[in-house]
């Protein structure tokens, strides 16, 4: 959702995993009913309240499902959030916002020099504390996806959060001690970048898996994103779901959950159009970021993976956890014979075809079923070969 500055018209984006029969049906909160289909926009004529927005699906089988949103005209309370089963939550993976400069160490690259710390200012929606809490919430469960195969500087993977003034994002800094990340200021606007937030997240934790042999420095460069971004997207959305699905556990209020809901379906919708734009653009498949053209070829390929493994995931009702941890069980079978064929200076047609037999396995492996022909309807350049000795690592 998206509110105009300065005016009352408000925008609602979304996307449904499951097929639709007929259009939306969009209740505006204000005695407004509309059908349609994504993006809705609306102007509200009152905005001394607030209002909810619901959207309704509708099934070739007679059933529809219904999500909300709230639309916050009047400002709402700070969110609080009581970490129920979590508490004490664990000291090996706490993650803390830093109210003062902040050292890093590195292990491979230099960080940033204007990276800066968060004042309370931009605490107004919730308190430290409780984005502090959250994050921690996420951290667990990410540790949890990995297979608690990460490598710890110090015998912990206590995240620090910095904030990277005038940038636009995010990015991760899996490299340093303590593993950290930086947010540009709009991770903190009226409504929080969770997604983004566990994205980078995710990149943290997968860049440091497997403790023995982690990808990261490894698999840098112009072919990383297949694996690194594939990875971190999919941990974006396993977290919104886990917290999502297991809210009371958590401790997580209706309105928190809201928030966290949306940011996940914003986020899902950018991976589903990067998906049907891949298949609609010719399906043309690159793990190599060729830095000499304005685009990231390899856009198109990691949302595919992503978004193919969520798929997978609701359709099967496995959930994510289970079908991750196994994702990452064949990618933890990493050695410098996996990582000399993955060849990340390389763009060459067996590069390729290993980057995409590797990915295709782990998906394979994650779901007990060979998606290979699947994939290869995608134009994935898969090699049997190598599909069945990255199995085998995994076969009991």
């Amino acid at each position: 959702m998206k509110i105009e500055p300065g005016s009352t018209k408000v925008w609602v984006n979304g996307v449904e995993t499951r097929k639709t029969i007929g259009p939306f049906t969009i209740d505006w909160g204000d005695g407004t009913v509309e059908e349609g289909g994504f993006p809705f926009e609306h102007q509200y004529p009152d905005v001394s309240h607030s209002y909810t927005v619901r959207v309704t699906s509708h099934y070739g089988d007679g059933s529809s499902a219904t999500r909300e949103q709230e639309v916050p005209f009047q400002k709402a309370p700070p969110i609080t959030l009581s970490v129920v089963q979590l508490t004490p939550l664990p000291e090996n993976l706490l993650v803390t916002i830093p109210d003062h400069p902040t050292g890093l160490g590195t292990r491979l690259y230099r960080p940033p020099d204007d990276l800066a710390s968060f004042d309370e200012t931009f605490f107004k929606h919730a308190s430290r504390s409780t984005v502090e809490s959250l994050l921690t919430v996420a951290a667990s469960i990410q540790y949890d996806l990995a297979n608690h195969d990460v490598f710890m500087p110090d015998g912990t993977f206590r995240q620090i959060v910095l904030r990277s003034p005038g940038y636009q994002g995010m990015f991760s800094l899996w490299y340093t001690n303590p593993p950290a990340y930086a947010v540009g200021d709009y991770g903190f606007a009226d409504t929080f970048q969770y997604s983004s937030f566990f994205h980078e997240m995710g990149h943290n934790f997968t860049l440091n898996s497997p403790a023995r042999f982690y990808y990261g420095g490894k698999i840098d460069g112009q072919a990383n994103a297949i694996y690194s971004e594939s990875l971190a997207n999919i941990f974006a959305h396993a977290t919104a779901y886990e917290l999502l699905n297991h809210a009371e556990q958590y401790g997580i209020s209706d309105r928190l959950a809201k928030e966290i809901q949306q940011s996940a379906l914003e986020s899902m919708q950018i991976t589903r159009n990067a998906y049907d734009n891949y298949v609609n653009s010719g399906m043309k498949f690159a793990s190599w970021n060729n830095l000499a053209t304005p685009e990231d070829e390899t856009f198109g390929v990691f949302q595919t993976i992503a978004y193919k493994f969520c798929l997978h995931a609701e359709a099967t009702r496995l959930g994510y956890r289970l079908p991750i941890q196994r994702m990452m069980a064949l990618l933890q079978t990493a050695d410098d014979n996996l990582l000399a064929r993955y060849d990340r200076d390389h763009d060459t047609p067996q590069a390729d075809a290993f980057r995409a037999t590797l990915m295709i396995a782990a998906l394979s492996h994650a779901f007990d079923a060979d998606l290979r022909e699947e994939f290869q309807a995608l134009h994935f350049p898969i090699d049997d070969r190598v599909y069945e000795d990255l199995i085998q690592r995994v076969k009991p």
